[in-house]
Order: C-alpha cells, then structure tokens, then sequence
C-alpha cells in the first residue's frame, strides 16, 4: 500500500504516542488500491476514538466535529478532506469488517504495517474484476440505505454489481422507505453530483428503488407528449439531466466526464459552435455562480424534478394535441413536497421550487420582442435564480427536439438567452435591480402621498421605466409619479 498522506503520517504519530491501535479501513483503502485521490479516510481505533480525533484535530489546525458520543465516533475537516475516527464494533477487527456493506469495503491496513492488506472476504478479487459484492443479505437489510450506495458505487467505480447482491435489493428494494430521510437524501445527492445522471437513473429503475425514492420521477414513464417533443416526458427527463451535464462540461468547464452522455450523439455540431461563438464569455461567471452553496447540484434536481407535473395536468385537445397546462406551478409543489420528506432545507427548497415553477418563461419571453422591462421583470420575480432558470431553458430545448432540433430556433433561443446573460452579468446596476432614484418618503413629501399601498406600486412603476431607460434621473422619477397620479 502507497499511503503518503501527511494526514495519515499525523495520525499514525499521534497513535504511537498514546499506544492506540488503529486501522485505515473501507472506502479509503479500496480507493488506496485503486489509485483514486482520497478525500474520505475511515480510521477504526480499539479506544478513545474522540479523543485522537481532537488531539489530530490540534495537531493539523483543524476542526473537529463529534458525531455520536455512545458510540464514540468523530470527524476532523481539513480543507476539503475529512477523517472519521471510530471505536471498532464490539472492539474486534474481525467483526468490525464483517458489518460493512461490501466485500471491496470491508478492508483494512494496519497503521503500523501499512504494506499489508487485511482482506477477509476476497474484496482486492472483487476490486480486481470489477463487482460490487453484498457481504451477505442482511448487509442490506440491516441498513436498506446501501441499496442506494451499491447503485452509486456501480456508477461512480465503474463496477458491475454481483447478480446475487443485485437480487438482494431489488428483492428489499421496499425496505429504503424505513431508512432515514437524511441519509437518503444524502444518496442521491452523491448519485446526482456524478457525472452521467440520467443511465445512473435507469440503474435506480431496473433494481426498483426509484419507485420508492423519487415516485414522481417513476410516474412519468410513459406519458407522451406531442410535437416538437421527440420522446415521453420520462426519457425527457433523463435527456434533460444528461444535456445539462454536458453544458457543465463542454461550455462551463466543469470537471466530470461525458463520455457516456446519450445525448452525445444527438446533439447537433451547430449546437455547440453556436455557444462556443456567442456565449463564451459567461462561462466563467457562470462556473463561479453555480459554485455558490450547492446551486449546481440543486439545478441538477430541478432538471430531474422540472416535469413531475405534467402526469396531473394531461389533456388532450380535439386535434389530438397534447398539452399540460399548469404544469410547472403543481410541478414546484410536488417538488417542496419531495424536497421537504428527504429533509431539504427551505433555502434549498425555495431555489428548486422557483426554478421549476420559472421554467417556462424563457419559451413564453421567446414568443414576442425582448425588452429591458421584459428583462427586468423576469429576474425581479426570479431573483438570482433567474440564471439557472436560462440554462435549465437551454437544456430543456435540446431534449424536447432531439436530433429535429432547428438551426434558426436554436439560434432564437441562444439570441434571447445571451441578452439576458449579458443583463445580468455586465448590466446588473441599469437593468436588473437599478438603484432607487427616489424612496416612499420622497412620494409623500413631494406629491403630498399619505402612507399605503399605493407607494409600493409607483415606486416599482418607477423602477419598471429606469430598467427600460425611461426614467433616469430624480427630476424624472418624480414627474413619472405625478403622470401616474393624474391618470
């Protein structure tokens, strides 16, 4: 084992110090062998876990966190690294390795022999050919939450799951619905922020947690939809996630891989020509606003969750057309409803609630001339989120067409989407959320106003004509006011 982590080398010391046994353990060492960067390491200790946790913590300058008392376990963060520190169960190895999920997980290394692999249930075979093996049955059972983490694992290594343990969740598949909401959510967090999303999302389907996880997702199979549709709203789902990842990727600069992306093939070359002539100026503000918090994972969910929907609101018209009107407001509703039982926060929630129930207003903004106070209304309304609403519009127009997409829409939509970048990016102070000239006090003392509700209304009156360039001065605000007065 190659271990040259000067975190380890610290641990190891504070280890011989205090005479403590210790075992780096699971995920770490498998990632170890695979030659993969470890940012998690899972060190197994025989006693006083908490208690090396804060002396690594002094050592390094970190932070350290305790995550559970009883059974003494506790995290040390440092930087983007984290180290978990664990009494071993029932204070032998042995067992300790047998209550893992995996059989590429339950390995161990000695920190005072650390060119020894202890391997009780051939994992480095397993690792070797590429499966994904259940230590046994009731490694599932007894925490149904590593269902989720077999199909993540199977996506993120690369790894094809053992026929038997593939029988095993798709069996107990039921049981993820007694497993604790946090944790699933944290799954599928890890799962979304993977590349390819919408094949790990098939994978979630064919082993049959997807009808217990995300129910909504599952209820779009085979809803049609009409023209310029070109598939179900289901698989328009998925290509709506894989075209998104791939605007990470090629245009924003994101590190993940596309190789498998299905809509790959699909995507026309004038497509990405088009971005790379018109919009790659934004690609850097864009990278550094998704950056924020977790907004591109949550633009993530919203692209899974964008058309939930659409079942609901199906109706047909007398010509056979197909439309879902409304569908993006019960669409938002279904998705605070799911978002809130995986334990969202609101924060986290309003954003996917407000993206969702926006999507639509790029197409409807696309159907008449774009103005400056089109513009700013928009992002007044959608705040900051305005932005992930384009580029969900973006991703949304090339999985509704396909490979029928159409050269002079595209570039419609591509016209309308670099106006509005440019708005926000470089014209933020004259258009977005133009400084106020003038304040309620200024209406009452100058037009002899008493307080009420009719000031907020001239006041965004006013702001309206400043985005679109009608009113720019104090003097001018004023005598919109009294104009609006006189009417």
């Amino acid at each position: 084992m190659n271990i040259t982590s000067p975190l380890i080398t610290t641990v190891r010391q504070l280890c011989a110090e205090r005479h403590i046994r210790a075992w780096l353990v699971g995920g770490a060492v498998r990632d170890v062998l695979l030659g993969r960067e470890v940012h998690d390491w899972d060190i197994a200790v025989e006693r006083d876990a908490i208690r090396l946790a804060r002396a690594s913590a002094d050592r390094l300058n970190a932070a350290v966190y305790v995550l559970d008392a009883e059974l003494d376990v506790a995290r040390v963060l440092v930087d983007d690294t984290m180290i978990d520190f664990a009494r071993l169960r029932d204070g032998n190895l042995d067992l300790d390795l047998a209550g893992r999920d995996f059989t590429i997980n339950a390995l161990a290394v000695d920190l005072d022999q650390l060119d020894q692999v202890i391997d009780r249930f051939n994992g480095q075979v397993d690792l070797e050919e590429g499966i994904i093996r259940a230590i046994g049955e009731t490694s599932l059972t007894s925490d149904p939450v590593r269902m989720l983490r077999a199909v993540r694992q199977s996506a993120s290594l690369a790894m094809a799951i053992d026929p038997q343990t593939a029988e095993w969740i798709k069996t107990h598949a039921a049981l993820i619905v007694n497993a604790s909401s946090e944790r699933v959510r944290d799954e599928l967090n890890k799962t979304l922020r993977e590349s390819d999303g919408a094949n790990n999302l098939l994978l979630l389907e064919a082993f049959g947690l997807l009808a217990y996880v995300l129910p909504e997702v599952i209820a779009l199979k085979g809803v049609t939809q009409s023209l310029p549709h070109h598939w179900d709203v289901y698989e328009h789902t998925r290509r709506v996630v894989d075209t998104l990842e791939l605007l990470g990727t090629r245009w924003l600069g994101f590190d993940q891989s596309d190789e498998s992306a299905i809509m790959l093939p699909v995507i026309p070359t004038f497509v990405w020509d088009s971005i790379f002539l018109n919009l790659p100026q934004y690609s850097d503000a864009l990278r550094a606003h998704l950056g924020v918090e977790s907004r591109w994972l949550l633009l993530k969910w919203t692209a899974l969750l964008h058309d939930i929907g659409k079942p609901a609101t199906k109706t047909m018209e007398d010509d056979g057309r197909i439309r879902f009107f409304g569908h993006e407001d019960l669409g938002a509703r279904l998705a605070e409803e799911r978002l809130r039982a995986l334990r969202f926060s609101n924060d986290e929630i309003d954003r996917v609630k407000g993206v969702i129930g926006g999507h639509m207003r790029p197409h409807w903004l696309a159907e008449a001339p774009l103005t400056r106070r089109a513009m700013y209304r928009f992002f007044r309304d959608t705040k900051d989120y305005g932005v992930d609403i384009l580029l969900l519009s973006m991703a949304d127009h090339l999985a509704t067409h396909g490979p029928e997409v159409e050269l002079h829409r595209w570039v419609e939509r591509l016209g309308l989407i670099a106006q509005m970048l440019d708005v926000y990016f470089s014209q933020h102070a004259e258009v977005v959320a133009p400084p106020p000239l003038v304040n309620g006090n200024d209406l009452m003392q100058e037009l002899g106003l008493s307080p009420g509700k009719q000031i907020g209304v001239i006041l965004e009156a006013i702001r309206e004509a400043q985005a679109s360039g009608e009113v720019t001065t104090r003097e001018d605000a004023l005598a919109s006011a009294r104009q609006m007065l006189d009417r």
